[in-house]
């Protein structure tokens, strides 16, 4: 997920939560004894507490219905300075944007402000609403919009646009990775199946033994396997001839790919026992398991290394716009 992605999630999830936390947050905030005020100073811009707070609300009313005491303190306490860090690094990027001459367009923030409205199925009058359960405006709203876009426009200059991924990189991973990529191997089976009763006695277990022994005596003479399987088996598939389907690695009985992993196309095991009886097994067809093609997988590859490179560049970038930085925090919660 984007940096632009999770502010605007943020911004959906503020708003569409507003209702049900509103009235807690509230509460919570007058039991801080702190109202507002500058939570930080970002080189000329500030942070106030009252923005930590709502940033922070709706996950604050989950721990509050999780935690109490001094543990729903400390978890809140924590938090407090998580969000703090994250305004002051939305901040830094929105001051490196403005060095960079980026903007957003009216047209672009109503795009964005219409796609919320289609995602969740609500109307202007419906935005207003919650808006107004907040104390927003939608001017404010839009605001709101507006930095979250600049922060992913910044990001993609400054981070994306830098990102250099070598086809002998992929190629590399792809090598590093391969089993990742491995394709099950597929055998199509057929069977003759003597049941055994669950509390079958040992003389039933060897009547039913002795039974599957002749059969497969019948057909190690010749006989056709198609036919024994209509005239004995006791299985859903004898009508079939005995024949199951196409199965991959970890699809069989227990027992079933032990029985058969050494036989041809063409071949039958010996008598294979499993919990619900005796088995004759027919290997009637059976394709090896291989590897996708690197061209299948290349724009997958490309995909997960481009996007883990950029969360570390982003860190890194992040980490230096606050090294440059004169930050001064003057309320960490309490």
């Amino acid at each position: 997920m984007t940096v632009a992605q999770r502010w605007h999630g943020w911004l959906l999830l503020s708003v569409l939560s507003a209702v049900m936390v509103f009235a807690w947050y509230g509460v919570w905030a007058e039991a801080a004894q702190v109202l507002d005020g500058i939570a930080a100073v970002v080189n000329e811009e500030i942070v106030t507490i009252s923005e930590v707070r709502d940033a922070m609300a709706l996950e604050a009313e989950q721990l509050h219905q999780q935690q109490n005491g001094a543990t729903l303190q400390r978890a809140l306490q924590e938090l407090y300075q998580r969000t703090l860090q994250s305004l002051i690094d939305v901040e830094l990027q929105l001051e490196q944007a403005r060095k960079l001459n980026l903007s957003v367009s009216e047209e672009d923030v109503t795009y964005h402000v219409d796609r919320l409205k289609e995602q969740n199925q609500i109307t202007d009058e419906q935005l207003q609403q919650m808006l107004q359960s907040r104390g927003l405006t939608m001017e404010a709203y839009r605001e709101q919009v507006r930095r979250g876009l600049l922060v992913g426009k910044v990001v993609n200059v400054e981070v994306r646009s830098r990102l250099a991924i070598l086809d002998s990189e992929l190629e590399e991973t792809y090598r590093q990775q391969r089993e990742r990529y491995r394709i099950a191997g597929e055998l199509t089976l057929s069977h003759i199946l003597f049941m055994v009763p669950e509390h079958a006695t040992p003389e039933q277990e060897a009547y039913i033994k002795e039974k599957a022994a002749a059969a497969l005596q019948q057909l190690r003479n010749g006989g056709d396997f198609a036919t024994l399987a209509k005239l004995h088996s006791e299985g859903p598939s004898a009508d079939r001839g005995g024949l199951l389907g196409t199965f991959r690695s970890g699809e069989l009985l227990p027992g079933f790919e032990e029985a058969v992993a050494t036989l041809q196309p063409g071949e039958i095991s010996d008598l294979v026992r499993t919990r619900v009886g005796w088995h004759i097994i027919r290997v009637e067809d059976k394709k090896a398991g291989d590897y996708k093609p690197f061209e299948a997988v290349r724009d997958a590859i490309k995909e997960e290394l481009s996007r883990t490179r950029a969360e570390q560049k982003y860190e890194e970038w992040v980490e230096s716009l606050r090294q440059q930085a004169h930050v001064t925090v003057l309320y960490e919660g309490s």
